[in-house]
């Protein structure tokens, strides 16, 4: 998934988890631990309400997808709001505010101070207000790759809109940059030990003496007894640091985090943040999912979020390649999964769904933009291009057709009509024009009027996806035109049947797919965990999804290194004449 969605999500989930036990006693959470979500405990609020955690962080999102830059007085005036007319709440009411943070925002208000200069500098005021909302600038400086000293820069502005002091802008340092190194792949041990090796000359003395517990020693080694939850920010960078390091999933660390007592909710923000990026939103329990309040507003802040800041391109034609490679191990197998899986595998590998996209889109690239001769154009290069791979997972009939010199068409219904024609849709801003070419490159071989169908609609959807058209007008669109969309990602996944060859019932499986999905990554998850052809249903997905959302540049960049030399000269030739771009 998206670090930026699991991550937000994790740390709201975390913090909702940790509201009513706030001010709890550590002895008597021992004794009765909790383990599921709760409401009116310590607050008066139902369960799945976050606090002043997860608000503050809004705040700051909010103002950045507003401006496209963090705009501190921008940012302060949202707290203003939050403060005076309880927006940016779960409930539409305040009902958890740190007295230094609220102090910062009143003296902010008064207008005679600066937004960095609002925060009490005091050693006395170095709670965790300033830690529990630092993730967004994790985030923006792991994705826009800013420079040693630009994350100090931006690390400690933040942090000074109301906490100014050393301890805790050095606390939030230690967190944003733990945050990076774990979202740039290294495991939370490997995260630990290189926030050891970290210049930190420009912090004070003073300041790095308190966290020695976390520089100099091991803080996974110490004992409960030792561990200390209270709104100190050394104490909670300890405590969330303890528990995430001595648990194994997100369930875990949430319960180890909020059992900790005393400052339970943002411990269990800090440690939400941390398992979502390692464990991902789809480790989150359901059961706590489906209760977790406003969690469609903070899916959507923290999706316009990634926009504005990760780099992603809207292909489709990779954004199937990518599909097939991770489909590729759960072929046949039917092996209908949860989401919680892992992305690429040792064994990926890519199939004919890759190869026959490429194909088309090599037939595409040979007509030089004049269709007239397409057909004739197609069989050569499909011909050419599939014989090179002859063991990549044809099907029987398919097979025939590519290796027989005849060529002629035998009437599957199969799906491998679907799976390559995504890149169709970048010949041409005509929908007629796709059609056309859509039924001539389907005719090739399964010239059956379900294969037709199946191919148009997917490749209508890219056109739409093209112009702008949202998921209701996309959905619309197809159920007037081709099909009804009954089926959901649930009902396919606890379905018997089997999705492997018919194209319309893949083509409505994978439609399905990516409309349910949040991202490009989320769409692929979806089409795995369905069962049946995996590797295809994927690809077709994997086009779509692309085409809507972009494609991560760390799934780009691992999908590119299962290509060899050959496809990627195509996959050169494509960009270069589509003069596709980064956004």
């Amino acid at each position: 998934m998206s670090k930026i969605v699991d991550s937000i999500i994790g740390l709201a989930m975390g913090d909702a988890m940790g509201v009513p036990l706030e001010f709890s006693i550590r002895k008597k959470l021992i004794e009765h631990p909790v383990t599921s979500m709760l409401g009116y405990g310590s607050h008066d609020v139902p369960a799945g309400s976050w606090s002043d955690d997860t608000t503050m962080t809004i705040c700051e999102i909010e103002s950045f997808n507003k401006n496209n830059k963090f705009d501190y007085d921008d940012i302060m005036k949202n707290y203003i709001k939050w403060v005076m007319n309880g927006e940016f709440t779960p409930t539409g009411e305040l009902f958890d505010i740190g007295r230094t943070c609220l102090k910062a925002i009143r003296k902010y208000d008064e207008g005679k101070t600066s937004a960095t200069k609002c925060g009490s500098t005091s050693i006395e005021s170095n709670g965790n207000g300033s830690l529990m909302r630092i993730l967004p600038v994790a985030l923006y400086s792991y994705y826009k790759n800013l420079d040693e000293s630009s994350i100090i820069k931006l690390t400690n502005e933040m942090s000074s809109l109301t906490h100014g002091h050393d301890i805790s802008k050095l606390g939030c340092y230690i967190y944003v940059r733990y945050i990076m190194f774990l979202i740039d792949g290294f495991t939370k041990e490997e995260s630990y030990l290189k926030i050891k090796e970290l210049d930190y000359s420009s912090y004070s003395k003073e300041s790095l003496e308190v966290y020695e517990r976390i520089l100099k020693n091991d803080i996974k080694n110490y004992k409960l007894d030792d561990i200390y939850s209270s709104g100190y920010v050394v104490d909670t960078l300890e405590a969330s640091l303890w528990v995430l390091l001595n648990t194994n999933s997100y369930k875990q660390a949430i319960i180890g985090a909020i059992n900790l007592g005393q400052d339970t909710d943002t411990i269990g923000a800090i440690v939400g943040s941390m398992a979502g990026v390692i464990y991902g939103i789809n480790d989150i329990p359901k059961s706590w999912l489906e209760n977790l309040k406003r969690k469609d507003y903070l899916m959507d802040l923290a999706l316009s979020f990634d926009d504005l800041i990760v780099p992603k391109i809207k292909d489709p034609v990779l954004g199937s390649s990518i599909g097939d490679i991770i489909g590729s191990v759960y072929e046949i197998s039917d092996c209908k999964t949860n989401k919680n899986f892992n992305l690429f595998n040792k064994y990926d590998r890519f199939t004919d769904d890759t190869v026959m996209t490429f194909a088309v889109t090599k037939s595409f690239l040979n007509c030089n933009k004049n269709y007239k001769n397409l057909k004739k154009v197609s069989v050569e290069t499909m011909t050419e291009i599939g014989r090179k791979y002859p063991k990549c997972g044809y099907g029987p009939s398919f097979l025939k057709w590519l290796l027989s010199e005849e060529h002629e068409p035998y009437g599957s219904y199969g799906n491998g009509a679907v799976m390559r024609i995504s890149s169709i849709p970048m010949f041409s801003d005509n929908l007629e024009d796709i059609k056309k070419y859509c039924s001539i490159i389907t005719n090739l071989s399964h010239n059956h009027e379900e294969s037709i169908k199946g191919a148009e609609s997917v490749c209508t959807v890219i056109y739409l996806i093209k112009n702008k058209k949202t998921k209701e007008d996309i959905k619309k669109y197809i159920e007037e035109n081709y099909f009804k969309l009954n089926e959901t990602v649930n009902s396919l996944t606890e379905s018997k049947k089997k999705i492997i060859i018919k194209s319309l019932d893949t083509a409505k499986a994978s439609i399905q797919c990516f409309l349910e999905s949040y991202d490009y990554e989320d769409a692929i998850r979806n089409a795995i965990s369905i069962g049946g052809d995996s590797d295809t249903i994927a690809a077709i997905t994997g086009g779509m999804a692309a085409s809507y959302y972009g494609i991560p540049n760390d799934i780009y960049t691992t999908g590119l290194l299962y290509l060899d030399d050959y496809l990627r000269n195509i996959y050169d030739e494509y960009l270069k004449q589509t003069n596709l771009k980064w956004e």
